[in-house]
């Protein structure tokens, strides 16, 4: 494995990692452990730079080492965790929602396009209109997610956004709600959302370029360089 594919694994085990020590430490009202969680997530989005021998990552990498350190030393450490759990469903509904704009191919028929490219059949015609829907589908979760975090971390207690700002809110979750949603919920949400619709998709078209559910993961993986040169010159 060449150091650029170990990197992104790498960054995949401390992205995977980031929620679990993040609900743990929520859970326990441990700020180092808190501030270890968010560590990770810096860490993942850093180490494929890294890997490049990117100047500007080591500086940011102990740059964030040293906001961590301050984190611990904070009376509301938790107050940063509740970033990632907007901003990450925030940016893929981004993602998603962009490729709806007139003239451009919603994402998922790009990654059709993309998998019936070689000597696969040809997708039915009823499979793009599909697309364009799932497309806007994903958006919405994804802003629906987003939401319900950040209305949570708003309300939760006794760290809440609301409760840090002075203000009292009239419902109140306890933080461990927010953390077992945000950390955990969510994702389970996204995985489950995904296999159903799997399952519905080959039920509907089951003319497909895959086999099974991990061809159609080994596929999706091996397209997006593919995409991502498609995004890149658009």
């Amino acid at each position: 494995m060449h150091p650029p594919a170990a990197a992104r694994v790498l960054a995949g085990i401390f992205a995977g990692a980031y929620p679990f020590m993040a609900h743990f430490s929520v859970a326990r009202a441990s700020a180092a452990g808190i501030a270890l969680a968010f560590w990770l997530l810096i860490a993942a989005a850093l180490i494929p730079a890294l890997a490049r021998g990117r100047l500007l990552a080591w500086l940011g990498l102990a740059a964030g080492a040293a906001v961590c350190w301050l984190l611990a030393r904070t009376t509301r450490p938790v107050t940063l965790l509740y970033i990632a759990p907007v901003l990450v469903p925030l940016f893929l509904g981004w993602i998603f929602g962009r490729t709806l704009a007139q003239g451009r191919t919603p994402l998922i028929a790009q990654f059709i396009e993309i998998m019936h490219a070689k000597d696969a059949p040809p997708p039915q015609p009823e499979v793009w209109p599909y697309a364009r829907r799932l497309t806007w589908i994903w958006t919405l979760f994804f802003a629906a997610l987003a939401t319900t975090n950040l209305l949570l971390a708003m309300l939760a207690e006794p760290d809440g956004l609301l409760l840090a700002a002075g203000v009292e809110p009239l419902v109140k979750v306890p933080q461990y709600w927010w953390s077992l949603f945000a950390n955990g919920i969510g994702y389970v949400l996204i995985a489950a959302f995904f296999a159903i619709e799997y399952a519905y998709r080959r039920r509907r078209f089951p003319q497909q370029p895959f086999r099974s559910f991990f061809d159609f993961m080994r596929q999706m993986s091996a397209a997006m360089p593919a995409l991502l040169r498609r995004d890149s010159r658009s």
